[in-house]
């Protein structure tokens, strides 16, 4: 039988991080809110007449979207900024 590769170790050695990946990679995972997101964001796109690729409608702290350069929007790092 093969020994087991570094990852595979990991997993079944830490509880919390195993579950977490498990979920991530299971159908519906860290993807199901996907079309949901798309489609309020296509929405926002066409209440703002946004037609550019270059510009984004980016979503505000008070859940509001407002038309925005893509490049700032997304320099801001979003879920992960630290």
């Amino acid at each position: 039988m093969a020994e087991l590769g570094k990852t595979a170790r990991h997993y079944r050695k830490n509880k919390a991080s195993r579950a977490k990946h498990v979920k991530d990679n299971s159908p519906g995972g860290k993807y199901a809110h996907s079309n949901e997101y798309k489609r309020a964001h296509g929405k926002a796109r066409e209440k703002l007449k946004i037609r550019s690729s270059s510009v984004d409608a980016s979503k505000q702290p008070d859940g509001s979207y407002k038309a925005e350069s893509r490049k700032a929007n997304r320099a801001r790092g979003g879920a992960k900024r630290k």
